[in-house]
């Protein structure tokens, strides 16, 4: 394995993170004292969210590399947003698909040349791309899904970064919540000490179970949920370059593929036929 000074660097930071944390639960420092305009409610503690997210980051970045977790930070917003890979993109890729089948046995060469400057950059433009090749239609299939399965992999690995994250979260919590616990017992002489040690120990446990269940959870599910549309989407469009290899007919491509697409959106689309 080779070794990595970019996590050992985040490693570091994420630990000084949490020993931050720590040090404000047990006494040791006092960062509300410090930047009391962040006082403004007993829900709110810095360095409660500090222990949470160092631990967090620590232990994130020691099973992925800093840079697929910065990946995967990134698509925090996407919790506010959807896949644009919607049954209304599977149908108009089902319609494009079909639409190639003529002039791609008219002419070829011309079909591959134009569409692949089309679509470059894209899966449709590698996937014709591979037309140019001259595979047989096995091996562009074979070919064409290692490359579906492959990014398929890479999209889900910013899934797994949050997964491992929920999982780990209210583990952290609980982290928190120890340290906040020995304080308390350690002040039982000093009654004012007692409250307020139990208090942030629980916001701890708190931030863990609430970032849990209110982000990395759901933005798992989302990012896995987006990653299986892409690749349903990336799927038709081999599946329909495939059939086009069999000389099969643009109204069979096209309600072969449509069978593989939600049947209310299908059905809706009727209706306003």
């Amino acid at each position: 394995m080779k070794f990595s000074l970019s996590t050992v660097i985040v490693v570091v930071v994420s630990l000084g993170l949490l020993s931050i944390g720590i040090m404000d639960v047990v006494g040791m420092f006092h960062f509300k004292k410090m930047f009391p305009f962040l006082a403004f409610s007993r829900y709110f503690d810095i360095p409660s969210l500090f222990i949470v997210m160092g631990g967090l980051l620590t232990n994130s970045s020691i099973m992925f590399s800093p840079q697929i977790v910065g990946q995967a930070f990134k698509r925090v917003a996407f919790l506010f947003s959807h896949s644009r890979y919607t049954e209304k993109l599977q149908y108009e890729t089902v319609q494009t698909v079909a639409s190639w089948v003529n002039p791609y046995n008219q002419n070829r060469v011309s079909f591959i040349n134009e569409n692949m400057e089309k679509h470059k950059g894209s899966a449709a433009g590698y996937f014709i791309a591979l037309l140019s090749a001259n595979y047989t239609k096995d091996e562009f299939a074979e070919i064409a899904n290692k490359y579906i399965h492959q990014n398929f992999v890479e999209n889900k690995k910013l899934s797994d970064v949050f997964q491992s994250m929920g999982n780990s979260g209210p583990a952290f919590g609980m982290f928190g919540t120890l340290f906040g616990l020995v304080y308390m017992l350690s002040s039982m002489d000093d009654p004012s000490k007692i409250g307020p040690g139990l208090a942030l120990g629980l916001l701890v446990t708190l931030y863990g179970v609430s970032l849990t269940h209110l982000l990395f959870f759901p933005l798992a599910k989302k990012l896995k949920i987006a990653a299986d549309k892409e690749r349903l989407n990336e799927e038709l469009m081999v599946e329909g370059i495939y059939l086009m290899l069999e000389r099969k007919t643009e109204i069979f491509i096209k309600d072969s593929l449509e069978a593989q697409i939600e049947r209310k959106y299908i059905q809706k689309l009727q209706l306003k036929k």
